[in-house]
């Protein structure tokens, strides 16, 4: 008479389902950490899409069209008050203001300022914003500013730190 020895069936199919249950929490974990990412990616192809529209319609680079061979309109537009972002009506001050990436879309411009001021709070404060408007033929471009630095080094530092966290930025004279 042969005796033998099993391991009943259940408990593997519990650890395999310990198993998954563990590797979709993970994926859930990294899916959350990716949110802004993900929709900085939906913005950033929305903004190609309108980029290759407009370069497929330009077939001959070499002799532009006598309407782009004109200065741009620029409009310049208030920022939603929904989005807690201040705009100031002051008089014009001497200073520098801190022009950020140009894109398509001006959600993607009030992004570019969420984001500057979650990683700088208290600058909402300090420094009057707002979203300017150029155009040349069809196309729209919107340039998100900061203004008024007073001091150039001040202006420098800032926008070295507003580079730091992927968001373009230069320094302009406040005209």
């Amino acid at each position: 008479m042969l005796v033998a020895c099993t391991s009943p069936q259940n408990s593997s199919v519990s650890i395999t389902q310990s198993n998954k249950k563990t590797a979709d929490d993970a994926f859930l974990i990294e899916l959350q950490n990716n949110k802004e990412e993900l929709k900085r990616l939906v913005s950033m192809e929305q903004d190609l899409k309108v980029l290759i529209a407009a370069l497929s319609e330009q077939s001959d680079l070499q002799n532009l069209p006598a309407s782009l061979r004109t200065q741009p309109k620029i409009e310049q537009h208030k920022i939603d008050k929904n989005l807690h972002l201040k705009t100031s009506h002051t008089k014009k001050a001497h200073g520098f203001k801190l022009s950020l990436q140009p894109v398509f879309s001006e959600s993607s411009a009030q992004a570019q300022l969420n984001k500057v001021y979650t990683h700088l709070p208290k600058l909402e404060t300090l420094l009057s914003s707002s979203i300017l408007e150029q155009t040349h033929r069809l196309q729209s471009r919107f340039v998100p500013t900061l203004k008024t630095v007073k001091n150039r080094d001040d202006a420098n530092k800032l926008c070295v730190f507003i580079n730091n966290i992927d968001v373009l930025c230069t320094v302009e004279e406040n005209r």
